[in-house]
Formats: structure tokens, C-alpha cells, sequence
């Protein structure tokens, strides 16, 4: 099968169709875009981050840098108000060995 196909790249995407115009493949509204990463060190931070451009959304992801279910560390609670990303951990104190576990926050826009 042979399709007579167009593609561009927009701002950040990909966007295809036929040469009759149907779209086959629209993905420029919603494609991420990492903008950097912050360690937390184990404990309560935040640091400012630029803003993202007109029209996109920030959004963060952790990832804990050592075995949460082996020693039982604490992922942070994450924020991000206006151009500062922010962290604090919070875990009941009266259980055993549990920790504010490094991580690393990734963030970028969408």
C-alpha cells in the first residue's frame, strides 16, 4: 500500500497527511520538553526555574536515586508556584528506618 503523504515539523512536533489532507499523525500540541534536573540531596529545597513559553505547561517527574523499598526512603512532595520548583519531604516519624531519600526532579514543559 502507498501513501502519498506531506509532513512538516512545527514547533514542537511532527504533523503528516495525505495529499488529499486527511491528518494521519498530529502530534504537536502536547510533545514534552525537558528543561533540566535538580538533585535534592536528601532534604527540603527549591530553586528557580524558567518559565515556560506562552501556551505550555510545566510538569516534574521524580526519580529516587537509591532502592526505596530496600531501605525505605521518602520521594519529596513536589511544587512549582509561578518560576520556583519546590520540595519538602514528610513521613510519619514514629515508624522504623525511614528516610529523605535523594532524588533527582526532573522538569520541563508541555
Amino acid at each position: 500500500m502507498y501513501w502519498a503523504s506531506t509532513w512538516r515539523f512545527e514547533m514542537t512536533g511532527l504533523f503528516i497527511q495525505t495529499a488529499d489532507e486527511k491528518v494521519l499523525v498530529d502530534m504537536t500540541s502536547k510533545i514534552s520538553q525537558m528543561v533540566g534536573s535538580v538533585d535534592t540531596g536528601g532534604a527540603d529545597g527549591s530553586t528557580a526555574i524558567p518559565a515556560p513559553p506562552s501556551g505550555k505547561v510545566m510538569f516534574y517527574i521524580v526519580v529516587p536515586l537509591v532502592d526505596l523499598a530496600r531501605e525505605k526512603g521518602k520521594k519529596p512532595g513536589v511544587t512549582i508556584t509561578g518560576n520556583t520548583l519546590s520540595w519538602s519531604y514528610s513521613y510519619s516519624t514514629s515508624g522504623w528506618g525511614y528516610f529523605s531519600a535523594n532524588c533527582r526532579i526532573y522538569y520541563g514543559y508541555y
